[in-house]
């Protein structure tokens, strides 16, 4: 058997493994070995030009756990300058809670998305995404999760405490599953994001303790944010 003969057997046998996969290129292996040169028998390793940057990128997801990615925040205004600023500085040196509330389409997710992602690029593992009211109805059914909530080292919770009921309001035991979180993480010294539409003061008027344990966490308020209400302060889409 020549070199050659015994290269592409090589090359054959990693690009189509026995498992089936809808690429035809790399058969699911997201990589493909091709040879080094036609002289040496050194082969290398390159992404699969079909699947491969997709793959890296769902990768990527899972590894943040599906949590939404934005462009750039854009910041216009004093109040959107002063949000991102204070975003900007929890990321540079995170610790205890960032929670920002407020009317909806104003950037709290997209603030606590940039936080989320700057953690990741700078090394920290152990990161957690949670809707909220996801995470409610499937704690309900899995404890498991609420252990997992309260020991990961960064939690995301984005639209905390909008009501998954039709009262408008979080119910008792909504409340009650969102202060053991909070608690926990608190006594724990685990990071959290939190986005949601009550802002501070209202939060207080609906659950003062968690606002308590929260206020406590973020700098004593320092990281305990509102954006403004109005509709002239929601984001609009370019014309």
């Amino acid at each position: 058997m020549t070199w050659s003969e015994m290269k592409q057997i090589q090359v054959k046998k990693y690009n189509h493994p026995s498992s089936g996969s809808s690429c035809t290129m790399c058969h699911g292996q997201s990589w493909m070995l091709v040879p080094w040169n036609e002289e040496r028998f050194h082969h290398v390793m390159v992404p699969c030009p079909v699947c491969g940057d997709k793959r890296q990128q769902d990768d990527a997801a899972r590894r943040a756990g599906n949590a939404p990615r934005y462009g750039d925040y854009i910041d216009l205004n004093d109040w959107q300058r002063d949000l991102h600023l204070k975003a900007c500085a929890f990321a540079q040196h995170p610790e205890g809670v960032f929670y920002i509330g407020g009317q909806t389409a104003t950037g709290k997710s997209h603030l606590c998305s940039k936080i989320y992602y700057h953690l990741i690029a700078n090394g920290c593992s152990g990161l957690m995404f949670q809707p909220w009211k996801s995470f409610v109805r499937r704690s309900s059914r899995d404890w498991q999760l609420i252990d997992t909530a309260e020991g990961c080292n960064v939690l995301w919770l984005d639209g905390f405490l909008d009501a998954v009921s039709r009262r408008g309001t979080p119910t008792a035991a909504e409340l009650d599953k969102a202060l053991e979180v909070i608690d926990a993480r608190f006594s724990a010294g685990k990071i959290t994001l939190v986005s949601s539409c009550w802002t501070p003061e209202r939060l207080e008027d609906i659950a003062p303790q968690i606002a308590s344990r929260i206020e406590q966490a973020s700098g004593n308020g320092r990281y305990f944010l509102a954006v403004p209400d109005g509709r002239e302060n929601r984001w609009k889409k370019p014309a």
